[in-house]
């Protein structure tokens, strides 16, 4: 097969890490503390944070950072390995505190701003967090669980706190200049991050150091960055895509970062015209609303290079869209999890409109197998199987969770629980998630499939297929879709365009036209909220 990242290829050899034979890039970071030292150093006086109307350079990030860290570790007694969790939205405060927690050793764990009081129990609970700190925002969901939690103290981003909380600001008094750095090895936890938890309790991907800088030196090469790049992030920073693939990825880079709060198509495009943004990942949604902006010819976008998206598949017409927008765009469908740590296969952007349907190859640093998971031998190319990593970016383990752990990961080997199948030039192409596989009637239907087909119909904007019970054969297929503004389906409709596209037993039994499909802030549909019959039928 094609070498499709080039001369990157030197820059990788086979290690023994921690037992297990992996690839590695050569020369690299030994932490994350040291990729923000090395900017500071490079840029001091560039601009590394921009957050709506403040903007903050790499040496005034740095001292910020020391002043947190200082009043963590000296006022509140946090050491290295403890845990501190963060229920922000994109801000100077989230950077800031999480790079404060990593420069003394503690792990980070990023929580998902849009979670209920019983959810933030159990994380908070499991991770052992002993700080917190919060958008005043938010306190409503934690406040009926305060006495529940281990966690010793809550700062909230506002002079006005509630009681048994202290103000953000308590944590940057002070001018402690430079303290003395953690000796941290790289196999050191950096991070948890909980999985979205479809099946029973979360699971906290215990993310290192190691793992962080390999997915940063990822979307370096693969990605053709630098430092001369920069990003606005326009999803969710507490999700792994903000988090690695921008933030961490950025600032290892030394480039400029915009944090917007909440996506907003036109601030968004304002931004990427203002701020010369060179470089967005997102999740389909983002961009299919961009460029529905009624006003977006209005923008000169010159700047703007390089655009990757994953999360769900994206509709052809959206990337034909990008391209007629932005001609010499380099585009990046890429595929990865929390527990592979953002990327495990990209796009070469060569590739992307020749091999639509595809998420790319694997990584320079990505070992990919794709096996029978009833019986884990790899199958032939071409045919379907489950798709299992092994790499630099897979996560050790996840907290406190040995049963969750020996499952999912054997020998440096990680199950995705993803369907997909190889070509015989190297690209994957990801059919469904097994639990997500329609079986009518012993046919095996692949959700992607139908979906590739529905997405090609020019009144239809969204659309998802799921499995819903059926008498007769077990299951049966339904389509939930969105109609594109100001045009108007019907269930027959639907139909009879897979009818004549696709084998009978592939057409949906069901069709539910929706307003929006469910989502998690990753752009991913959440599937079970739609395995029911519409009662109408």
């Amino acid at each position: 097969m094609a070498d499709y990242w080039g001369q990157t290829h030197k820059l990788v050899s086979e290690s023994d890490v921690q037992g297990i034979k992996i690839k590695v890039y050569n020369t690299r970071p030994r932490n994350l503390n040291e990729t923000l030292a090395e900017a500071v150093r490079r840029f001091p006086d560039k601009v590394a944070l921009v957050h709506e109307d403040q903007q903050i350079t790499y040496k005034a990030l740095k001292a910020k950072v020391n002043q947190i860290a200082w009043q963590l570790k000296n006022t509140y007694g946090i050491k290295k390995g403890d845990r501190v969790a963060f229920l922000l939205m994109n801000g100077i405060p989230f950077v800031a505190g999480v790079y404060a927690a990593l420069q003394i050793g503690a792990v980070a764990v990023p929580l998902n701003t849009k979670l209920k009081a019983t959810e933030l129990e159990y994380m908070l609970t499991n991770s052992g967090a002993k700080i917190l700190i919060a958008n005043k925002e938010w306190w409503p969901n934690v406040e009926p669980v305060r006495n529940a939690i281990p966690t010793e103290k809550i700062f909230i981003t506002d002079e006005q706190t509630p009681d048994r909380t202290l103000p953000f600001s308590r944590l940057i008094q002070g001018h402690p200049g430079e303290i003395e750095e953690e000796q941290l090895d790289e196999h050191d936890s950096a991070f948890i991050m909980y999985t979205s938890g479809t099946t029973g309790k979360p699971k906290g991907a215990l993310i290192t150091h190691f793992n962080m800088i390999h997915t940063a030196m990822n979307y370096e090469h693969c990605y053709n960055l630098s430092s001369d790049d920069s990003t606005v992030i326009a999803v969710p920073v507490f999700h792994i895509t903000g988090l690695a693939a921008q933030l961490i990825t950025f600032i290892y880079l030394g480039g400029k970062i915009v944090l917007m709060p909440m996506f907003n198509p036109k601030k968004f495009l304002e931004i990427l015209q203002n701020e010369h943004i060179t470089h967005v990942i997102a999740s389909p949604t983002v961009y299919v609303m961009t460029l529905m902006e009624p006003d977006l010819q209005d923008y000169k976008i010159e700047s703007f290079r390089v655009g990757g998206f994953g999360g769900a598949p994206m509709p052809g017409e959206t990337l034909v869209g990008l391209k007629k927008w932005i001609p010499n765009i380099e585009l990046h469908n890429t595929y990865g999890l929390t527990e592979t740590t953002s990327p495990a296969v990209i796009m070469p952007t060569e590739h992307q409109m020749q091999k639509i349907s595809s998420v790319g190859v694997p990584t320079p640093v990505t070992e990919v197998k794709i096996v029978n998971p009833d019986t884990n031998e790899e199958v032939m190319l071409g045919e379907v199987g489950e798709l299992v990593f092994k790499g630099p970016m897979v996560i050790r383990e996840y907290w406190n969770n040995e049963e969750a752990t020996s499952k999912a990961i054997k020998d440096g080997w990680f199950s995705t629980g993803d369907l997909a199948m190889m070509d015989e030039d190297g690209f994957i192409t990801i059919m469904d998630r097994i639990k997500d596989m329609i079986n009518r009637g012993g046919e095996k239907i692949y959700s992607v499939e139908v979906e590739d087909i529905l997405y090609a119909n020019q009144k239809i904007m969204d659309a998802a297929i799921v499995g819903v019970p059926d008498d007769k054969y077990g299951e049966a297929v339904k389509a939930c879709v969105v109609p594109r503004a100001g045009e108007e389906l019907t269930e027959k409709d639907v139909q009879d365009w897979v009818k004549e596209r696709l084998a009978k037993y592939k057409v949906p039994k069901y069709v539910e036209i929706m307003e929006v499909l469910p989502r998690n802030p990753n752009g991913k549909v959440i599937k079970t909220q739609l395995r029911y019959i519409p009662k109408f039928i």
